[in-house]
């Protein structure tokens, strides 16, 4: 009787509902927005890309004193670290992912870099095929489902090097440790072909879009041949062996930037284009954003080209992402210098709504937060995010 008696006390006092528990509030990080200046820390090539992470903030990839940099900020934008490495960049574009590991991949001009989570190094693959001034001229780099890290762009190796492979697209797949398992090179009938973007295919193989170069009706090979090549499509295995490749474009100039996967299948291409009739510098502030429609084996399915929108000299970049509702966003960098292009195409791919910003001197990179809205890398130093109607303070 006694043993009851505390039985029933206890439950009394603590109650005996297992069914109840204490909750902790989550913190609401949906809806913030901001606009936020990095020049302080940036001093060479003022680039930024920029991904969230898994704790909600950020990880930003830049340069400083001619060093890879990355700099950790909140949801809010504040800075948590900010770190150099021992890895040249320069005025070259880059990208930054974070890994599985909670760690970051940095790939740059010269490079990759691998940090753990709190932007301690733990490995630099320096050149290509184990020459260091053979630079591989790194655009993008993912982590594939299968655990590898694959990383592309093409080489840009100095003069007097002898290299086979100058001018050709590359693909290079990387271990967790930094080793490189396989380097394909991929085009190289003219000097610059390039991949400036990868992701994992919807059938878990490796996309690539980039540029081919083809010269012009007299010099197959011309001086000027970045103002003369096509939207160069290729895709591999996982060792970067090609399945097929493809090209989009006319005798003058289109080339592939960005490329997102669309929820019905096949893949959406951000590119530029510029018909120059052999006026070339008639590219510079004159070329516009094209958009092509792709099925699953590369075939152009409708491609959209977007008149009197001109955008900053040929070369600049047009970085695309999903938005929540299955449309797609995009931005870029406009002829007017000073402004950053914020495009949303409707969920329908029939319409264009257009927001001209002053702010950040040219969208770099975009891409969607976990609230739905989106967060932007500029050339100006400046990151920006915003809601999902790119709102932003």
């Amino acid at each position: 009787m006694k043993n009851y008696f505390l039985f029933l006390t206890i439950c009394i006092f603590f109650s005996c509902d297992d069914e109840k528990s204490i909750s902790v509030d989550e913190p609401d990080y949906s809806d913030i927005t901001f606009i936020k200046d990095f020049s302080s820390y940036t001093n060479c090539g003022f680039k930024l890309d920029v991904k969230q992470t898994n704790d909600l903030g950020y990880i930003l990839a830049g340069c400083k004193n001619d060093s890879a940099m990355l700099i950790k900020i909140d949801p809010f934008g504040e800075i948590m670290w900010e770190k150099t490495y021992d890895l040249l960049d320069y005025w070259g574009d880059k990208t930054v992912i974070q890994t599985s590991d909670s760690g970051y991949l940095f790939a740059t001009w010269t490079g990759l870099l691998k940090t753990n989570s709190n932007g301690d190094k733990e490995w630099i693959k320096k050149g290509i095929e184990g020459n260091q001034n053979k630079y591989p001229y790194y655009e993008d780099v993912i982590e594939h489902s299968n655990g590898f890290y694959y990383a592309v762009g093409g080489p840009v190796t100095p003069s007097g090097s002898g290299s086979s492979n100058v001018g050709q697209a590359v693909i290079v797949k990387v271990n967790s440790s930094g080793s490189v398992l396989k380097t394909k090179f991929h085009g190289g009938q003219c000097e610059d072909d390039l991949f400036r973007s990868v992701i994992e295919s919807n059938d878990n193989k490796l996309i690539m879009v980039g540029e081919k170069g083809h010269g012009n009706q007299s010099f197959p090979c011309s001086f000027d041949f970045r103002y003369y090549k096509d939207i160069y499509i290729v895709k591999t295995n996982l060792n970067g062996a090609a399945l097929w490749q493809k090209t989009h474009g006319n005798e003058y100039l289109e080339k592939g930037t960005d490329i997102v996967a669309k929820e019905s299948g096949g893949y959406i291409i951000a590119g530029e284009k510029c018909d120059h009739g052999y006026n070339i510098s008639s590219c510079d502030n004159r070329a516009k954003i094209i958009l092509l429609e792709i099925d699953e084996d590369g075939n152009s399915n409708q491609e959209t080209v977007l008149n009197n929108l001109y955008f900053f000299e040929a070369g600049s970049p047009i970085s695309i992402s999903n938005t929540s509702n299955g449309g797609y966003v995009f931005v870029s960098k406009p002829k007017n210098n000073g402004y950053t292009w914020f495009y949303k195409w409707g969920q329908n791919e029939n319409s264009i709504d257009l927001k001209l910003e002053n702010a950040g001197y040219g969208g770099e990179s975009i891409e969607m937060s976990n609230d739905g809205g989106f967060i932007i890398g500029t050339s100006g130093s400046t990151i920006i995010k915003t809601d999902q109607e790119l709102n932003f303070q």
